[in-house]
């Protein structure tokens, strides 16, 4: 990864999963680099503190949720001091997906170590220190099983630590490239066509539609060269079949992104750059996605001022995916009504 190219990682996974060796070799990769662990926060409360328990108070849950505001806003003041980041912390649950959210540089991976139970007991045992209070090894292990698929998880059991790190180089390089709006491109058709192929094919019996949405879905208009793709499931009760389907693809399931009823993935290595969502049939998220697409398609000079607009915006967020994506909402929700 080249040295200048920033990058935040949210290293998570059970006790002795080995999190800090890993984050802090993956953060020395760079040549600006910070481990930060997200528990100093949890520590740094002296008295009322409320320890999070297998079956945890509203006021411990409250502050977990503090102590991962307060570490993913250290990591976008370091990523903004021009720093690659590897925040260190223990999130399981539907927690893993909030958390991602939470922090909001780009680009930003979740990475959950995940070795076997019995590579967790034996160096549980060896070291030093006790675990995490109330919890065990084998709770916490239960724990991270019951979790979303949030981001990229690796069995460790037989890697290294260096080995380890490699690997979360090796699968997270160049996933990043400089904002850019540029002409309609009549092969983008194309391109949803090839994207789509593998999904459908994939999905067939989860009886999945899977349509072409966002502004390359628009003829003449601009856009940036990135396919959007809908994959609609008829209920959500479909959901979590549709994220395993897509995770043996190769996907990577980044949870919703602070969007109910989205549920948002990073295309396979080695694929045609695109964003993919799942969806359900009828659901405000696809409902946006699709009246936006068409209005677009039936109002050409409405089509225009939006690629205005947005190559105004990526003028103006070259180096800022999400402030340019927030602005580019407030039209997009201005034109819905």
């Amino acid at each position: 990864m080249a040295a200048d190219e920033r990058v935040v990682y949210l290293i998570s996974g059970p006790m002795a999963a080995g999190k800090t060796t890993v984050a802090r070799l993956l953060a020395g990769r760079f040549e600006r680099g910070v481990h930060l662990e997200g528990d100093v926060f949890r520590r740094k409360i002296v008295s009322g503190r409320e320890e999070m328990t297998p079956e945890p108070s509203p006021e411990a849950l409250d502050q977990l949720r503090l102590r991962y505001r307060l570490a993913a806003a250290a990591a976008d003041e370091y990523f903004e001091a021009g720093f690659s980041v590897a925040v260190e912390d223990v999130v399981a649950g539907p927690l893993l997906g909030e958390y991602r959210t939470m922090i909001r540089s780009r680009p930003c991976h979740v990475v959950v170590l995940f070795p076997s139970l019995e590579t967790l007991r034996e160096r549980d045992a060896g070291r030093a220190h006790a675990g995490y209070g109330a919890w065990t090894v084998d709770g916490l292990y239960e724990a991270f099983e019951g979790t979303p698929r949030v981001g990229i998880w690796l069995d460790t059991t037989g890697l290294t630590p260096d080995e380890t790190v490699d690997e979360i180089l090796a699968r997270t390089r160049s996933c990043r490239s400089p904002l850019a709006v540029v002409d309609y491109d009549e092969a983008w058709p194309a391109w949803f066509d090839e994207i789509a192929a593998p999904l459908r094919e994939a999905l067939e019996d989860v009886g999945a539609d899977v349509e072409h949405v966002g502004s390359t879905a628009v003829p003449g208009l601009a856009s940036k060269p990135i396919i959007d793709v809908d994959v609609v499931v008829r209920s959500a009760e479909d959901v979590a079949s549709a994220i395993e389907r897509l995770r043996r693809l190769g996907y990577v399931y980044q949870g919703d992104k602070g969007i109910p009823g989205r549920e948002a993935f990073m295309w396979p290595p080695g694929a045609r750059r695109h964003h993919l969502y799942v969806v359900v049939a009828g659901g405000e998220p696809h409902t946006a996605h699709v009246r936006f697409r068409d209005y677009l398609r039936a109002n050409p000079e409405a089509a225009a001022r939006y690629a205005a607009l947005k190559k105004e915006l990526v003028a103006r967020h070259a180096d800022d995916p999400l402030a340019y994506t927030d602005a580019k909402s407030e039209y997009v929700r201005g034109a819905l009504g």
